[in-house]
């Protein structure tokens, strides 16, 4: 496909800015010092014309060069066709100001255009270097909540580029994280949320700080070993000034266009994928441009595409993929990179190399999982069925955990899964809380459990009880709290020992809870990490250690860097409706069983308790195996004979060894 009209405009070093237009539009720049604020009146502004690309129909461009300005700072807007009540912001501005409208801001040194420098210089320290894709824990961190009012105020999302850094990144490296995937942080209109409807794409929201701290902040991640992947939204903007300066270029003008083939429009415009007339894709290159700016000027480490059954052009994202990874590499050779897909149809063939694709090649690196995330609760609230005719548990085990395959619950089918761990991110949560199915890990394992003993299960009892252990729950709710929290240490243990990229919910580490009802979609965006509940309990503290632990195993351990995984028993009753659910599993290394330097699993994933469960066993020194995050009150595996062991298993209870 051709691209040969649509060059590459937008954000760069040279003194012009230049803009799209349907050609025969009539544009012009108006702009102020930023210090004269107090003469504000934009209408008495300058203004300078721009003039026609040439050879670029569409193409508008003003050099600030040649204008004679002093230096300064300053805010800039543009007029089309004589609007002078109706200004329009730079759709590729890169540093944005709010005061009585949104403009891109441009500076000026010995009568050029500069750009503010900033020193990369000491982004990296010894002993932390960037850890590779076959051994990163992601942490999923929505800016916003990272920080929230004041006790007592409203629950709203407060975080900023510069807290982060400064109340948050040491207490991450101390976990272990190694990336963080970052929702989106380019500017949104949407305040308070997620910032899925990007307004400004070369810009960091302006709630969030400006562009020099974001940079402070992915080079102090870098600093610590922490890689940042970026939340790009490609489906949809949400007021971006595109749609007033060239909409029809853009974006979808009807719901008939492209409607075939792509997703929800979420209240914002679908830009357009598909070629025009003359074999144009200016979305395409517009995008292109957003990541290499993001690449060269942040240093992003990969992006997290969202929604990728939006945009559902197949070969735009795999050129997306590959034009990203180029970039990358000729601006950092050797430094690690990877492009995850959200799509939410669970096509894993997506990362795959098969002739069906374009070029025959995978689409993206990796996605997320959402059939993990979906089995591994059914497996800690006792809902793993199966019915006549379709896979048996045991299968479904093994796919959960090894990837091979999938089990989508909607058609009642396996589906194809992932040849290699860094394809699929594995997940308990993540940001998208909405539905019952989907809430905080912790509210789904602790409602149940209330339930169950005649309490009530809902987002406010389960608020009370974690705030009140101290004083005000009763015992037997402080038990069921903790046993949540036992159950969510298992549940760590399977994803930090499972087949693919564990990925982490901020405040899922110590068991965070819902503040607000996430059944509303406005409010499921603006329920920020509540920090002081690490602390509401011993319990809670214990449960951040055991995650650290896990995650220490996840990255260090050889055995959980590959892809091999034996399962080496399952109860003999396990795919019997009322049958024992005890299962094991060895992530072997790529050696036979019974060799060093394997992890070894065990499951109990049903109600029965156990004081002494006997297991075949291949590790013959006892003395060397390590169990790693143990739960409390366990007994110690003992040895039965040359071949099998006894430990003990209480219910939704997972053991992780380390020969």
């Amino acid at each position: 496909m051709s691209n040969n009209n649509d060059q590459p405009h937008g954000p760069g070093a040279d003194s012009h800015i230049r803009i799209p237009a349907p050609a025969g539009s009539q544009l012009e720049l108006r702009f102020a010092d930023i210090l004269q604020r107090d003469r504000y009146n934009p209408h008495g502004w300058r203004r300078e014309p721009l003039t026609p690309v040439s050879g670029e129909p569409g193409w508008f461009e003003v050099d600030l060069d040649n204008l004679g300005l002093e230096d300064g700072d300053y805010e800039y807007e543009f007029i089309k066709d004589g609007a002078v009540d109706d200004p329009i912001a730079d759709p590729y501005a890169v540093h944005i100001t709010r005061f009585g409208g949104y403009r891109g801001i441009f500076r000026i040194r010995e009568g050029r255009r500069w750009q503010q420098p900033f020193s990369w210089d000491d982004e990296f320290t010894p002993g932390n270097e960037l850890r590779n894709n076959h051994q990163l824990v992601i942490y999923e961190m929505p800016m916003r909540w990272m920080e929230s009012a004041p006790e007592k105020a409203r629950q709203v999302g407060l975080g900023t580029f510069e807290k982060v850094v400064f109340a948050h990144l040491d207490r991450l490296k101390e976990l272990g994280i190694n990336a963080i995937e970052l929702l989106p942080v380019q500017d949104s209109p949407d305040t308070l949320n997620w910032g899925y409807g990007t307004r400004f794409f070369f810009a960091p929201d302006i709630d969030m700080g400006l562009p020099v701290e974001l940079k402070f902040f992915v080079k102090h991640c870098h600093r610590r070993g922490i890689r940042v992947i970026f939340d790009v939204v490609m489906n949809h903007a949400r007021n971006c000034p595109l749609a007033q300066l060239d909409c029809a270029r853009f974006f979808l003008s009807n719901e008939n266009e492209e409607r075939a083939h792509r997703g929800e429009d979420y209240g914002a415009k679908l830009f357009r994928y598909w070629p025009d007339a003359q074999d144009r894709t200016p979305t395409w290159t517009f995008q292109l441009r957003m990541a290499e700016y993001l690449i060269t000027e942040y240093h992003a480490d990969g992006f997290r595409i969202d929604e990728f059954k939006g945009i559902n052009h197949w070969a735009f994202v795999q050129r997306f993929r590959d034009h990203a990874w180029h970039v990358h590499q000729q601006a950092f050779p050797g430094r690690p990179f990877l492009v995850i897909a959200e799509d939410s149809w669970r096509r894993a063939v997506i990362t795959h190399h098969r002739p069906a694709n374009p070029n025959g090649r995978k689409v993206t690196d990796s996605m997320w999982n959402f059939a993990f995330r979906d089995e591994l609760r059914r497996v800690f609230t006792g809902h793993l069925r199966t019915a006549w005719g379709e896979p048996s548990r045991r299968e479904r085990i093994r796919w959960m955990v090894g990837g091979s395959q999938t089990w989508n619950d909607w058609n009642r089918r396996a589906e194809p899964g992932f040849h290699d761990l860094s394809q699929a991110v594995n997940y308990l949560t993540s940001h998208d809380v909405e539905q019952d199915e989907e809430k905080r890990i912790m509210n789904y394992l602790l409602a149940p459990l209330l339930e169950e003993r005649g309490y009530r299960g809902t987002v406010d009892d389960i608020r009370w009880v974690t705030d009140h252990l101290a004083s005000g729950a009763d015992d037997q709710q402080r038990l069921l709290h903790g046993l949540a929290l036992e159950r969510l240490r298992s549940a760590f243990c399977l994803l930090l020992t499972a087949v693919g990229i564990p990925m982490i919910l901020a405040g899922d580490e110590f068991g965070d809870v819902h503040d607000l009802d996430h059944r509303n979609w406005r409010l499921k965006m603006s329920d920020p990490v509540d920090w002081q509940r690490l602390d509401a309990s011993a319990n809670n503290r214990d449960l951040w250690h055991k995650a650290a632990e896990l995650i220490a195993l996840r990255i260090e351990h050889p055995a959980l860097t590959r892809n091999e995984t034996a399962f080496i028993h399952f109860h003999s009753d396990f795919d019997r409706n009322e049958g024992a659910k005890v299962f094991v599993y060895c992530r072997t290394r790529g050696v036979p069983l019974g060799a060093e330097r394997q992890i070894v699993v065990v499951g109990n994933i049903g109600p029965q308790s156990y004081t002494g469960y006997n297991l075949p066993w291949y590790w013959m020194n006892l003395n060397r195996v390590n169990e790693i995050a143990p739960p409390h009150h366990v007994a110690p595996l003992e040895q039965n004979d040359a071949g099998s062991v006894r430990l003990s298993l209480a219910p939704y209870q997972v053991r992780v060894f380390a020969t």
